[in-house]
C-alpha cells in the first residue's frame, strides 16, 4: 500500500467523531450500525410544559435561526443542573404570538416548593417537525424559509431552577402557569426524576456501544453523575483505551462536561481520589484540564504519585490545531466537546477547515502525480489538506444525524462571520464526492 493511502487510512481513523472511536473494540457488526447519534424525539402534539436543559437557551439556540429542530426533554437530572421550562404551542396555535406570554413556575422537590414569578419568556423558536432527516429537510434560510413547515412555537422561561447540590433521590413535579393576552393558564405537570451522585455513579457501562451513545448524546440530556462510570470503564477496557487518540477524546469529553459542572466536578473530585491509581491519576488530570484546583487531592498521594502526577503536562487545547498527524486527533477532541456540550464553537472550528480546500486540491494533483509519498510528506499544507476531507465528512455525518449540528450548519449559511468559502463548502456537504468516499 503506497504512503499516501496509508495516509489517507489514517485520516479515516482519526478523522471519525468520538461515536466511532470505540469501533476496533466492537465485533464487525456492530460496528456497522455506529455513526452519528440517533436523533432525539419529537415532541409530543399538544400544549403543554417541557423541560429544557438551561445551554439550550444560553448557548445553543443564539446560534440557530428562527426556525430550528426541537431540543431533548429532560427526564432525569443530577445535583448542579440547571433546568428551564418551556410553553409549547402546537401547530393549529402557531399563529397566537408567544411575544406578549408570560410564564412561571413552581417547583415541587423534596419537602420544598420553590416559587418563580411569571415572567416574559427568554426566548421562542419556531419548532420544525421532529421526524425527518435533518439534511433532506429544506434549508432554514433564504428563499427555502417559507415553504419549511413549523411544527409548534417554543418559549424558554426566564428563571430556571438549578437542582440542589445536597439533592436526594426523588421526583420533582414542575406546576407551570402562563398569562397571556387571552387569560390565565395553569398547565399540565411536568414530572422529572432526580438522581443523587451516589446512585448516579453506579450506573455503570456494559459496554463501549453504550459509552459510546453516552459521550456523543450527552449533550442533549446530561447526567454528571455518569461521568466516573465512564472513566472507569474506559481505563478498564485495555482494547479501547490502548487505540491511538481514543485517550485525548475521552479527556477532551470528560473536561468539557465537568467544566460546565462545578458541582458535578466537585463530587467527581472526591470520589476519583479513591479510585485506583492509574483511574485517579487520569481523572485528576482532567480536572486539572477544566480548571479546576486538585491541590486538596493531590496532597493526600504518596510523593512518587504526585511526582508522576505533576509530571503530566496539560491536556492539549483542541482548538489549538497542529499542522501535523496530530491535527487529526484533534478533530475528534473537537467533536468530544460537542457531545459534552452541545456548544457551537467546536462545530464552527472544525467548518472553519472548509477553508483549505485548496491545500486538498494541492495534495490531489501530488498523489495523483504518482509520486511515493512518505511520512515526511506530510507537510503542513498536507495536513490542511487532509482535514479539509475529515472536516467535510464527519460535517455531512452530523448534519445528517444530529439536529443541532444541522442547525448550527443553517445558521453559519447565513451568518456575516462565516467566510463565503466556507459557505459555499457547507452548501455542499452532502453532494462534495470528496466528502463521501471519492478520496480514500
Amino acid at each position: 500500500m503506497s504512503a499516501s493511502k496509508c495516509i489517507i487510512r489514517s485520516l479515516r481513523l482519526y478523522a471519525v467523531p468520538i461515536a466511532l472511536l470505540t469501533a476496533a473494540a466492537l465485533p464487525p457488526q456492530a460496528q456497522e450500525t455506529l455513526g452519528a447519534p440517533a436523533k432525539a424525539a419529537p415532541l409530543r402534539p399538544g400544549p403543554h410544559v417541557i423541560v429544557m436543559a438551561e445551554q439550550v437557551v444560553l448557548n445553543q439556540w443564539p446560534h440557530t435561526l428562527k426556525l430550528a429542530n426541537a431540543p431533548q426533554q429532560i427526564s432525569v437530572v443530577n445535583p448542579g443542573e440547571c433546568v428551564r421550562v418551556g410553553i409549547f404551542a402546537p401547530g393549529e396555535q402557531r399563529n397566537t404570538s408567544l411575544t406578549k406570554t408570560r410564564l412561571g413556575f413552581r417547583v415541587n422537590f423534596a419537602s420544598r416548593k420553590e416559587t418563580y414569578r411569571t415572567a416574559p419568556l427568554a426566548a421562542i423558536k419556531e419548532i420544525r417537525p421532529g421526524d425527518e432527516n435533518p439534511a433532506s429537510a429544506p434549508s432554514n434560510s433564504g428563499d427555502n424559509a417559507k415553504s419549511v413547515a413549523v411544527y409548534a412555537l417554543l418559549g424558554a422561561s426566564a428563571a430556571r431552577w438549578c437542582v440542589p447540590a445536597d439533592a436526594p433521590d426523588g421526583t420533582a413535579t414542575i406546576d407551570a402557569e402562563a398569562d397571556d393576552p387571552g387569560g390565565h393558564t395553569r398547565l399540565p405537570p411536568a414530572i422529572i426524576q432526580v438522581e443523587s451522585f451516589e446512585t448516579g455513579s453506579k450506573h455503570a457501562f456494559k459496554d463501549a456501544q453504550e459509552l459510546s451513545s453516552f459521550s456523543m448524546a450527552y449533550y442533549r440530556e446530561p447526567e454528571p453523575a455518569r461521568l466516573l462510570p465512564a472513566l472507569q470503564y474506559f481505563v478498564s477496557d485495555s482494547q479501547i483505551s490502548s487505540n491511538p487518540g481514543i485517550a485525548e477524546s475521552i479527556a477532551a469529553f470528560l473536561s468539557a462536561a465537568l467544566r460546565a459542572n462545578p458541582v458535578a466536578a466537585s463530587d467527581f473530585k472526591v470520589r476519583v481520589a479513591a479510585e485506583p491509581p492509574m483511574t485517579r491519576a487520569f481523572g485528576l488530570v482532567i480536572l486539572r484540564s477544566a480548571g479546576y484546583d486538585i491541590s486538596d487531592a493531590v496532597k493526600n498521594l504518596n510523593a512518587d504519585e504526585q511526582k508522576k502526577l505533576n509530571s503530566i503536562p496539560p491536556l492539549a487545547d483542541p482548538f489549538e490545531i497542529p499542522m501535523t498527524k496530530a491535527a487529526f486527533t484533534h478533530l475528534d477532541t473537537l467533536w468530544a466537546v460537542f457531545g459534552a456540550t452541545g456548544s457551537f464553537a467546536p462545530v464552527s472550528k472544525i467548518a472553519g477547515m472548509l477553508a483549505w480546500r485548496p491545500d486538498y486540491q494541492a495534495f490531489s494533483q501530488l498523489r495523483n502525480s504518482g509520486k511515493k509519498l512518505s511520512e515526511s510528506d506530510l507537510t503542513p499544507s498536507m495536513v490542511r489538506g487532509l482535514i479539509y476531507v475529515a472536516a467535510g465528512w464527519s460535517l455531512s455525518s452530523f448534519q445528517a444525524n444530529d439536529p443541532l449540528v444541522a442547525d448550527y450548519i443553517d445558521y453559519m449559511l447565513v451568518s456575516p462571520d462565516v467566510a463565503e468559502p466556507v459557505k459555499t463548502e457547507l452548501k455542499g456537504l452532502q453532494t462534495n464526492p470528496v466528502f463521501h468516499g471519492a478520496a480514500r
